[in-house]
């Protein structure tokens, strides 16, 4: 790492746990772009990855394979890099590094030892959220960040050892939209008839097999599902057991710089996710004017608190799929609607604007 300089510079390390291609991911690596435009020298360290696409520069300190000897290994590297390096600025990206970030950062002699949350403090493990309310006790982070107000509420009902935490609120880059018939065409899906999408890890949290329960309510319609991840092998199980292989498509991943085919292809996105920090897909749904139905949970009612008319329209109860059909059949065939929605997601994007959010960290670093 380049040493800091006399002009303000700082060098700056985001530590996360894995690199899975994830929001946190890609949220580190655009903050860190920010941030080098802006004079700073910012790398990335994870301490595992399996993920051949990794940013350039970016440090891993061990595979994929998670034992207690090799966390001790990885805690041990990671103290020694840190020493090696001039760094002024440690940001944590999950709960485990958050942990390395306050304890090994405080035996590397780092000043600024950042925490950061992404979600509700009870959807952690509960073991590594006891030792990190130990060292936020004990005053290991010198700063604490939650990326929605929901999230820290969490925290705060936890312990006053999160009394402090600062809110900077998840913002995201508009994605760069194309035609929907170019869309459609570089995803091989059919170019005409209703499309719905959904976007994230396959995992109990993003509660794919939802949608695709829906999907046999809605014969007229075919689902996008974006992702991949540990669920993966019980949402193919699902879709040949319903006899809906022909109306369902697995993407497992698009380059972040051509997202915007998804949200350009689809009618509308779907998120029944039964917990939240502040989904950065969501974000850029809204930042590309799709409608988007969600869940009625605190971080979802969060996002849309600025719009009455979002959150009566886009807000559903968790497992409703009556309800959720309904509606998803209201906004394809309404023209009307979807132009009322549209226009109310074109006032709401600022709202969640990349650029506010860096500007917030960027504080954070000076």
């Amino acid at each position: 790492m380049t040493a800091r300089v006399s002009n303000g510079s700082r060098s700056v390390v985001f530590l996360g746990t894995a690199h899975d291609n994830g929001g946190t991911s890609i949220l580190a690596s655009n903050l860190a772009e920010a941030m080098r435009k802006r004079g700073h020298h910012v790398e990335e360290w994870y301490l595992y990855s399996s993920d051949d696409g990794l940013p350039t520069g970016t440090r891993v300190f061990h595979p994929t394979k998670r034992s207690a000897f090799a966390l001790l290994s990885v805690f041990w590297s990671v103290v020694t890099a840190l020493r090696a390096e001039r760094v002024d600025v440690l940001f944590g990206l999950q709960p485990l590094s958050n942990l390395l970030v306050g304890v090994a950062g405080w035996i590397a002699g780092i000043r600024n030892r950042i925490s950061a949350y992404h979600g509700p403090i009870w959807s952690a493990n509960q073991t590594l959220m006891n030792l990190d309310t130990f060292v936020a006790r004990l005053g290991f982070y010198t700063q604490m960040v939650a990326c929605s107000n929901s999230v820290a509420d969490t925290f705060r009902a936890r312990s006053k050892a999160y009394a402090d935490v600062t809110v900077v609120v998840n913002g995201q880059i508009p994605p760069h939209l194309y035609s929907r018939a170019q869309a459609r065409a570089e995803l091989g899906l059919p170019s005409n008839g209703f499309i719905l999408g959904q976007i994230g890890r396959f995992s109990h949290q993003k509660n794919q097999g939802f949608s695709l329960d829906l999907m046999q309510q809605l014969p007229e319609a075919l689902l996008v599902l974006l992702g991949m991840g540990p669920d993966e092998s019980a949402v193919r199980s699902q879709i040949d057991i319903a006899g809906i292989s022909d109306r369902v498509r697995i993407i497992p991943s698009i380059a972040s710089d051509r997202i915007g085919l998804f949200y350009s292809a689809v009618d509308l996105a779907l998120f029944p996710s039964r917990y939240e920090g502040l989904s950065l897909a969501a974000i850029e749904a809204i930042h590309a004017g799709v409608p988007l139905l969600c869940t009625d949970i605190p971080s979802f009612r969060e996002m849309f608190a600025n719009s009455p008319f979002l959150t009566e329209k886009l807000l559903l109860p968790l497992d409703d799929r009556s309800i959720w059909c309904a509606r998803i059949h209201e906004i394809l065939k309404d023209q009307e609607l979807r132009k009322q929605i549209g226009a109310e997601l074109a006032q709401l994007s600022p709202t969640y604007s990349f650029d506010t959010m860096a500007q917030k960290y960027l504080r954070l670093v000076a």
